[in-house]
């Protein structure tokens, strides 16, 4: 058993996180860490919060990032424009050895640069899908067709 800092509260272990860096539990329980995450998410707002991402990941602050947003007119290469969710969102894409920013892409060609990262291959790629259609044949329906 152990007592919360916060609600002062006698409760079992479980009910408190560990910290992963020392493997010991925290002083607050989970209820306590989650209302007080809760609070200060609604008091500094979300801006705040892509704001302090934004320079954690890539070193940019959200102004750098509505100035990119800008200079591609909130737009995709693809042609996909900003959404409301995380996953139409246009995300920061980088370069995973120099840390250098490319621009904004959507989730899915973010993750195929991403997959990829190799432009001789990419061209290889879209070499083999737009030839694809002479060298296909129809399969007897199973999964693939439609591919």
């Amino acid at each position: 058993m152990k007592v919360c800092t916060k609600c002062k509260l006698e409760q079992p272990e479980d009910n408190f996180y560990e910290i992963k860096s020392s493997g010991k539990r925290h002083g607050s329980c989970k209820t306590c860490v989650k209302k007080r995450s809760k609070e200060s998410s609604e008091k500094l707002g979300r801006r705040h919060r892509k704001n302090i991402e934004l320079q954690w990941h890539y070193g940019i602050t959200i102004e750098d990032y509505e100035r990119m947003m800008e200079e591609c007119n909130s737009q995709c290469v693809c042609g996909k424009t900003k959404g409301r969710s995380n996953r139409e969102a246009l995300h920061v894409d980088h370069c995973h050895d120099t840390g250098l920013i490319r621009g904004l892409l959507c989730h899915s060609c973010n993750r195929a640069i991403g997959l990829v990262n190799d432009p001789q291959l990419l061209r290889k790629l879209a070499d083999y899908l737009e030839s694809a259609e002479s060298r296909s044949f129809k399969g007897n329906g199973g999964r693939a067709s439609g591919c």
